[in-house]
């Protein structure tokens, strides 16, 4: 049988029917159980081995809310959610790929399970501290859309991550964990997923036809009876391409532009080409029409390259 889910928005769709475990699959069933609508793993009496539930379908982009609760009394109390991931063979009860982890001191952080082995980002322990509520229901997403992933508790974002990676897959399993070594149960419930489209990347001769015709290397001649006046007040938005987009990273233009005016009150925003964008798209694609996106960052002194 294939994942039961029931529709609840257009966009969405339950993972876990509240009833019984259909969709989901275990080489070890018994630690994994259903109560009270939710779905249970792990035992008090002691957890020898890692035990993973995993959904029989694979997402790609997506979009994954779900709670859990986690109760222990002895050892490493800890759990997780896989995704992109996928059942070893050889041990059958263990998970590869990525791992949204919980308790130990790690709720809130990505994990790379059985593959690198180590923490890819660790949430700040402060923020953790404040966010999550011990031994009650605690609110989980997981945002993968294309390389990026970003993890969210509480409601509150805890990691941002880009994989750098190429060959590091973005399609698999969804998977539960009871972490071995302890004695503990984790559970789950209101397990929701939102499938997102494949992000949009424009073809190459799209991007390159916005270049325009190659110009000429020739300086341009300077301004003659201009001076350049900022506002006292105001922000500063500087839009073009690579020259703007090194500019952004060294911070040196912000520097000049305060030291020339030092009695401004001025603010700046870089606009430039991957300026906080992703995929290398280009602004007008995705956040409206120039003049729109200059009013919403409250522009009022344009610089373009």
């Amino acid at each position: 049988m294939g994942l039961l889910v029931r529709p609840v928005r257009a966009d969405e769709m339950m993972l876990f029917n509240g009833r019984n475990l259909d969709g989901w699959e275990s080489p070890h069933p018994g630690v994994w159980r259903v109560e009270d609508g939710t779905i249970v793993g792990g035992s008090m009496e002691g957890n020898p081995q890692n035990e993973f539930l995993a959904t029989t379908r694979e997402f790609k982009h997506f979009r994954l809310r779900f709670e859990y609760r986690l109760v222990g009394i002895e050892g490493f109390i800890n759990g997780g959610v896989q995704f992109r991931s996928q059942r070893l063979v050889n041990p059958p009860n263990e998970m590869i790929g990525y791992q949204a982890d919980i308790g130990a001191g790690y709720s809130g952080s990505l994990y790379d399970e059985s593959r690198r082995r180590r923490m890819l980002v660790q949430a700040d322990s402060d923020l953790i501290d404040q966010l999550e509520k011990p031994g009650e229901w605690n609110q989980y997403e997981v945002w993968v859309e294309g390389p990026q992933v970003r993890l969210f508790l509480n409601e509150t974002l805890t990691v941002s991550y880009v994989e750098e990676e190429e060959r590091i897959e973005q399609t698999g399993k969804i998977a539960l964990q009871i972490h071995g070594n302890c004695k503990a149960e984790i559970a789950f419930r209101n397990l929701m997923l939102e499938v997102l489209p494949d992000p949009v990347v424009p073809p190459s001769s799209v991007i390159s036809s916005r270049f325009g015709e190659g110009q000429s290397r020739k300086p341009h001649p300077p301004f003659e009876g201009v001076t350049f006046e900022p506002l006292q007040e105001g922000r500063l938005v500087w839009v073009g391409q690579e020259n703007a987009v090194m500019e952004q990273e060294h911070g040196f233009f912000e520097a000049l532009m305060q030291t020339a005016f030092a009695s401004s009150r001025m603010t700046f925003r870089s606009m430039a080409w991957e300026g906080d964008t992703v995929y290398e798209q280009w602004r007008d694609l995705h956040f409206g029409p120039w003049p729109e996106q200059l009013r919403a960052a409250t522009c009022s002194t344009l610089l373009v390259q």
